[in-house]
This record gives structure tokens, C-alpha cells and sequence, in this order.
């Protein structure tokens, strides 16, 4: 390993982020966090774990959240008084969570807008993964074993709700391909292929050998 990085996985559902993730992280010897960091964030700030699963990749109702967040960039950090389990507020103890991953280790991190989160960071590199509708719901229904219609309903209301997050805590479009270094479709490609297209981008970035 040529010097330490990020890789943060932005996705549509059904896509295949994960799984690509997985992959990497054999073939890399390096971690990387899904919802694991519930857990993690939970035994750091005593807040039950499930708090964080239901709150999961869901906006707040604070429509002044992004410029009181950039007014007052101390208030990004967590609060342990009343709305400590405020959407906002879960929110704060992710992201300050994910700046000291990238700070300390190697690693990946799917979804929870840690592209944003690490935009000041160096040695960030960030991927989109989408796919065609058909490659998607084959995906879920293979992997949850739901019917076409329920993997339809699950890939829609996922990605309405991430879509909905991630323009609420970054004021940017989600799947808007500006905010990422690669944007990956996993419909014309395998996973261990999209895996190496990441793998050949950071070799010639000079972060792997």
C-alpha cells in the first residue's frame, strides 16, 4: 500500500455497492463500514444502536440544518442534551465517526454521504455505483429472495429516501456524477470487474502498487 486513502461508495440500491466493497476489502486487506458503524457510534455515544437503524439514510426536519451547519461548523459536533437522538444529531455522531476513520486507517465506507462528510479530506476516492432497473431488482431478488414486485417497491422507496438524505445534509444531488471521481454501471459489468476498474483508478492515483 503506496500511502493511506478512503474509498466512500455512494449507491443506488441493488447496485451491487456492497458487494464490491466485500471484494475489495479481500483483495485490498482493508475494512470497510456499512451499518457496522451503528454499532460503533452507539458504544461511543451510549445511544442505543437501534436509534441509529431507524434513523437509517433518513433526512432531518431542520430546514435551516446545512447553514446553521456552515455558520457554525461547531455545531457539527454531536450534542448530548435533549436531541441527542434527533435524525440531525445521529447524524453528527456518524460523520464524526467516519473524519476519524479516514483520519486513523485505509478504509472504505458505504453510503452515509461520506463523500461530503470528507470533501476536505486528501486521499479521498469517490464512487458511484448505479445500474439499469433489470440488474437491480435480479440483484434483490437473488440476494432477499423478494418477488419482482417487492424488490421494484424496495429499490424505489430505498433510493427515494437516500435521495431525500443526502440532498438535505449536502445540498447537492445524490446521483449527480460531479460529485464523484468514478461513477460505475454495475448492469455492464460484473462485481469483480467494477472492482478492478477501482482497483486500476487507484493504482494510477498512486495509492495501491
Amino acid at each position: 500500500m503506496a500511502k493511506k486513502f478512503t474509498i466512500t461508495l455512494g449507491r443506488e440500491c441493488g447496485a451491487g455497492a456492497t458487494l464490491i466493497a466485500q471484494t475489495l476489502s479481500e483483495d485490498l486487506n482493508i475494512p470497510y463500514y456499512d451499518k457496522d458503524i451503528f454499532r460503533m457510534v452507539s458504544d461511543r455515544s451510549g445511544v442505543l444502536e437501534e436509534f441509529f437503524h431507524v434513523n437509517n439514510e433518513r433526512p432531518g426536519n431542520n430546514l435551516l440544518y446545512k447553514f446553521i451547519k456552515d455558520l457554525n461548523p461547531k455545531q457539527q459536533k454531536p450534542s448530548l442534551g435533549k436531541d441527542i437522538v434527533s435524525p440531525d444529531n445521529l447524524f453528527r455522531f456518524q460523520s464524526e465517526l467516519i473524519l476519524e476513520l479516514a483520519e486513523n486507517e485505509t478504509c472504505m465506507i458505504v453510503g452515509r454521504c461520506a463523500d461530503y462528510i470528507l470533501k476536505d479530506h486528501d486521499n479521498v476516492v469517490k464512487v458511484f455505483v448505479c445500474g439499469d432497473p433489470d440488474s437491480k431488482v435480479r440483484r434483490m431478488m437473488n440476494t432477499f429472495s423478494l418477488d419482482r414486485n417487492a424488490a421494484v417497491e424496495r429499490i424505489k422507496d430505498t433510493d427515494k429516501q437516500r435521495r431525500k438524505y443526502y440532498n438535505y445534509y449536502t445540498g447537492k444531488v445524490w446521483d449527480a456524477a460531479v460529485n464523484y471521481d468514478l461513477c460505475l454501471h454495475t448492469g455492464s459489468m460484473t462485481i469483480k470487474e467494477a472492482a478492478e476498474v477501482i482497483k486500476c483508478y487507484l493504482k494510477q492515483k498512486g495509492y495501491i502498487d
